[in-house]
């Protein structure tokens, strides 16, 4: 059994934290595990398709863009943030895709699962080999700024008094970028909505530039409130799909 000292520094070392608390009560019975017939549910064979889908869509993150100008950089602190939270999405919420492809892809995690910790992550497969490879191939220095990039949007995140509670929290919808401007990701939105319609609960989700604030209002979202890093130079709009 490792020691708690030892546990400490696997979690600075590998930029880990506790993200993200969030809680609240299921509404209409619902048990928490989502599911829409009408989409490809992710099985754990596709997480290396989704993690080079989500590499190739979120290539130029607003907010690792800001904090790792070179980009050899930016892709390893992108893969390694993706391959640590598609693990935990996956094992408390689910991944969809329209097919098997998965060329796009879209995580959605109930508000009631989204009590991030080290045991969960853990359980999840977050801490897996291929996460720490790529970790070991960022300097110390840039492990560092990984962490305190999350520990401050966790920061602004929890001053925000509007996000209701329970939601179905959307992270990551992204398309492969030959596949962009075909109307996937808007299919899987709809479905999505359609979904927290039958179960009568909103979707949130946060998003960084003009043009997706756009496009999830066409979907009926609604903008909810705005935080903002001095220290990073980002922006969040944190949006909410209500049901029709």
């Amino acid at each position: 059994m490792q020691s708690a000292g030892f546990l400490l520094e696997y979690i600075y070392i590998y930029g880990v934290w506790n993200m993200k608390t969030t809680e609240g009560t299921a509404a209409n019975g619902f048990t928490g595990k989502i599911d829409i017939p009408q989409l490809y549910r992710l099985k754990n064979r596709d997480r290396e398709k989704l993690v080079l889908t989500y590499l190739d869509a979120f290539d130029r993150y607003p907010k690792l863009l800001n904090v790792f100008p070179d980009k050899r950089k930016r892709l390893l602190a992108l893969e390694a943030t993706l391959r640590y939270y598609t693990a935990y999405d996956m094992m408390y919420g689910a991944g969809f895709s329209l097919d098997e492809n998965v060329h796009e892809a879209v995580m959605l995690v109930h508000s009631d699962r989204m009590k991030y910790t080290f045991l969960k992550h853990l359980a999840a497969g977050s801490y897996s080999r291929e996460y720490r490879n790529v970790m070991n191939r960022l300097s110390a220095e840039d492990r560092k700024l990984r962490l305190e990039l999350f520990e401050e949007l966790d920061l602004l995140e929890s001053q925000l008094d509007t996000i209701p509670r329970p939601h179905i929290y959307a992270d990551f919808l992204g398309v492969e970028k030959k596949y962009q401007h075909q109307g996937r990701g808007r299919k899987l939105m709809t479905q999505v909505c359609r979904y927290a319609d039958e179960v009568g609960l909103p979707v949130m989700l946060f998003t960084n530039t003009a043009d997706d604030v756009k496009f999830y209002q066409s979907l009926g979202f609604d903008v909810i409130g705005e935080t903002s890093s001095e220290k990073f130079g980002f922006v969040n709009t944190y949006m909410l799909y209500t049901n029709r």
